[in-house]
């Protein structure tokens, strides 16, 4: 315990909700989000007459951020990925890419393949640019080199956003298609409202 009360842990962007239940009940464990600067960005953006689509690579980002876009105006869409045999496809579950712009959200990314293969399923059912969001770039290996523009020719990413949440992000920065969005605000707003 601390000098007002139990110690508050602040988790952005849970990976597995059952995470938070690694804590003593002397903890309170307080769920965030990074999504709502996706928002910001989005609004922010110079072409406002652009048509985006909120796009989940698999159920478990669904079921994670689909609630965050029920106010706005944004179509979402849904991938799913099938297994047959030894061979692994990535398609469209639910909801329809055509004409958007699709913005896929994930939590966090390493390798990228997931995020690849949905930007490919979107991009083959008609969707006209794709963009990512994640809350954490966790990238091993430096496997964010694949989504520089030069060096992917299966997947152009017009904007790949992602939070200062892991270290190795700095990295990223004055890197296209990287734009790197500080969680500060969201901290000032924790500790001070």
């Amino acid at each position: 315990l601390t000098r007002t009360g139990p110690c508050e842990v602040v988790i952005f962007d849970i990976h597995a909700l059952q995470n938070q239940f690694y804590f003593s009940s002397n903890v309170i464990v307080r769920l965030e989000s990074t999504v709502g600067l996706l928002l910001d960005a989005l609004n922010n953006r110079e072409n406002q007459n652009e048509k985006f689509a909120i796009a989940f690579p698999d159920d478990g980002a669904h079921k994670r951020f689909a609630h965050m876009f029920e106010e706005n105006r944004y179509p979402i869409v849904i991938c799913s990925k099938i297994r047959e045999d030894d061979k692994r496809t990535t398609t469209i579950k639910e909801g329809n890419p055509t004409g958007y712009h699709c913005i896929i959200i994930d939590d966090l990314v390493q390798s990228g393949g997931t995020l690849i293969e949905c930007a490919q399923a979107l991009l083959k059912t008609g969707a006209v640019n794709i963009s990512a969001f994640v809350g954490h770039g966790i990238f091993p290996n430096e496997s964010w080199k694949k989504f520089i523009h030069s060096n992917n020719p299966k997947v152009r990413f017009d904007t790949f956003y992602v939070t200062n949440t892991y270290p190795n992000t700095q990295v990223l920065i004055g890197k296209p298609p990287f734009k790197v969005i500080s969680i500060a605000k969201l901290l000032y707003n924790i500790c001070f409202n």
